[in-house]
């Protein structure tokens, strides 16, 4: 019972966190709109997706371009499916755990992931600060 509750606790103090990043401070100052949340959370989770379907394809074309703990893939689809999607998320939002690793072509697709993977967060940045200037004239 204690470990629900733990959990609970702490998903409900990131979620407060992050709700408060986005809130506005006062009604005449909007930091950042929700809208945008949801588009960033969207843009990563096509991109994500996208990429991992890439992987797979490859896989299931017997292409290998992961290896995980220094093999191929193995297993079902789904297996696959969990795998690549998994190689997809560590190699969009950090350099990896060295579980999984590119090999072959696969090596450049994962290249350009971790270079949207690294850029997105400027072009946020950007886009917010660009958008801000754009209402205050």
């Amino acid at each position: 019972m204690t470990f629900y509750i733990l959990l609970a606790a702490i998903i409900f103090c990131m979620f407060m966190s992050i709700k408060a990043l986005f809130a506005p401070t006062n009604l005449t100052d909007q930091k950042i709109a929700l809208t945008d949340l949801l588009w960033l959370l969207f843009l990563y989770g096509t991109i994500c997706a996208g990429f991992g379907s890439i992987y797979l394809l490859f896989e299931m074309k017997q292409i290998p371009v992961i290896l995980e703990r220094g093999s191929e893939l193995s297993g079902n689809f789904f297996s696959k499916l969990g795998s690549a999607f998994y190689f997809s998320a560590m190699t969009l939002f950090s350099v990896g755990y060295g579980d999984m690793f590119p090999i072959g072509i696969g090596r450049w697709i994962a290249t350009i992931q971790s270079f949207i993977g690294y850029t997105l967060p400027a072009a946020f940045v950007v886009r917010t600060v660009i958008d801000y200037d754009n209402e205050r004239n």
